[in-house]
């Protein structure tokens, strides 16, 4: 691995141990709405005893000479693990070898699902808002299926029988579902999904009785969606995505957008 390749590597492998940790796990006071989950530079830099332009050149692939003893401090504040840790020197240090972490392209798409999974997860305890946590899921569900048309998370009032977009990320050709409300009559699903919590998978929904995606499946020549409920203390909705196919969805699917709900729902659980 060359220097700018491994001067890149560290960049996202710092930014990717930030966003696991919470201040409160780090003993640092929380203050003010955060736009990404985790430390923030500054954060880490006072942890560290060294300045925030010192730590800001370090992650962003400046070329700098750091000391094992300054690289071992950063480990014990990012709470690494051993193999995290050995990564983190291989890649901070040029005089040692690049030592080649397992990564989501290099283990299949089982273990990319895991990766995938096990980094929402820690993403999303330390999200500071539910439209944070909606951001993150609509870019996982997006990614971990790809092709996919429209990532959504859906907020929900039971009481008046409506429903919001409350997230969206969509394909650059597809028009994202304005961010108006929605009466629970417009769609079929309302009562299993966004009630019960229920997960409800539609392969023909061009002949649905549906008034946000059965007219894009119309447009497109096919479309199919696939739905989760979710009920927290602080959220009632749901969370899920449409794609442009006429296949039926999988056993697979179904559990694993179950799973993502679940994580989603312990991140909201745990801000009650």
């Amino acid at each position: 691995m060359d220097s700018k390749t491994r001067r890149a590597a560290l960049r996202h492998f710092l930014k990717e141990c930030r966003a696991r940790l919470t201040p409160d796990e780090v003993g640092l006071a929380s203050s003010g709405r955060r736009r990404v989950p985790g430390l923030r530079r500054e954060e880490v830099a006072e942890l560290a005893g060294i300045s925030l332009a010192w730590y800001t050149r370090l992650e962003t692939a400046r070329d700098i000479r750091v000391s094992p003893r300054l690289v071992d401090r950063l480990a014990r504040i990012l709470r690494l693990s051993d193999e995290d840790k050995l990564q983190l020197f291989s890649l901070a240090i040029d005089e040692l070898p690049t030592f080649q972490r397992a990564t989501p392209d290099s283990v299949g798409a089982v273990g990319r699902e895991y990766f995938e999974l096990t980094r929402f997860a820690r993403r999303s305890r330390a999200v500071s808002s539910v439209p944070e946590l909606a951001d993150l899921t609509t870019d996982l569900l997006f990614d971990l299926e790809h092709p996919v048309e429209d990532a959504y998370f859906i907020s929900a009032d039971l009481a008046a029988r409506n429903f919001l977009f409350l997230s969206q990320r969509t394909a650059p050709h597809f028009q994202p579902v304005p961010n108006v409300t929605f009466d629970f009559a417009s769609v079929h699903d309302s009562k299993e999904v966004l009630v019960e919590g229920e997960l409800c998978a539609v392969a023909d929904v061009a002949d649905r009785q549906h008034a946000i995606f059965a007219p894009r499946a119309r447009e497109l020549g096919a479309g199919r969606f696939i739905s989760k409920g979710l009920h927290a203390a602080c959220l009632d909705g749901a969370l899920g995505y449409f794609q442009a196919s006429s296949e039926p969805f999988s056993e697979r699917e179904g559990e694993l957008l179950s799973l993502v709900a679940e994580i989603a729902y312990l991140a909201l659980a745990s801000r009650a």
